[in-house]
């Protein structure tokens, strides 16, 4: 989830990494990064075998399942891709109803969106795996973020010019979520404020 997370050449790296391993440096506390799928470090997070996972766009569930601390990592815009061609601006979510949508697996988009039960979920793996779908006319938008997009774009050239924003699905706020059930956790987010 580069430019944010990633297992690039064998490091963990980008600007979350960046933040959270400034954050304890500066309380003077190790701590030891693992690279995991997203949705898997959230459920390891949520069963206490991690102590904390990110980048989470906080929900209720979110709020209810984990701690929060006060402060964001970051935020960024969650974008509805359309194929250039066809990119037609989207004003209200409804207009996505019996509409194929790629959505990455374990992600929360919001509550407007995560809510629609009009829209067509097609679930993938990874954001690139969305555009790809895109580009193949297999779905007829896909969810992701603007950051996340941007950097794929870079990775692969050859997807540039394709695809154009049609609407902001959300503007969340992303997290360093720690476990209710880890016992090292609230000491951890202790330390991390």
């Amino acid at each position: 989830w580069y430019p944010y997370s990633a297992l690039k050449n064998g490091n963990i790296q980008g600007m979350s990494v960046d933040i959270v391993t400034a954050a304890f440096a500066a309380t003077n506390t190790e701590i030891e990064l693992r690279a995991y799928p997203y949705s898997r470090c959230m459920y390891m997070t949520l069963n206490g075998q991690l102590a904390a996972c990110f980048n989470t766009a906080p929900d209720a569930h979110i709020a209810r399942d984990y701690l929060l601390p006060k402060t964001p990592l970051f935020s960024d815009d969650i974008l509805l891709w359309a194929r250039t061609a066809q990119a037609v601006p989207v004003a209200d979510l409804a207009q996505l109803a019996g509409r194929k949508v790629a959505v990455t697996i374990g992600y929360e988009y919001g509550g407007r969106f995560d809510s629609n039960q009009q829209v067509v979920r097609v679930r993938v793996r990874k954001d690139l795996y969305g555009f790809l779908m895109l580009q193949k006319k297999r779905v007829d938008y896909n969810v992701a973020y603007r950051g996340t997009a941007e950097q794929l774009f870079r990775e692969h050239p050859e997807l540039i010019g394709q695809f154009t924003p049609v609407a902001t699905i959300h503007q969340p706020q992303l997290f360093l979520s720690f476990s209710r059930h880890n016992p090292q956790a609230p000491a951890l987010l202790e330390r991390f404020e």
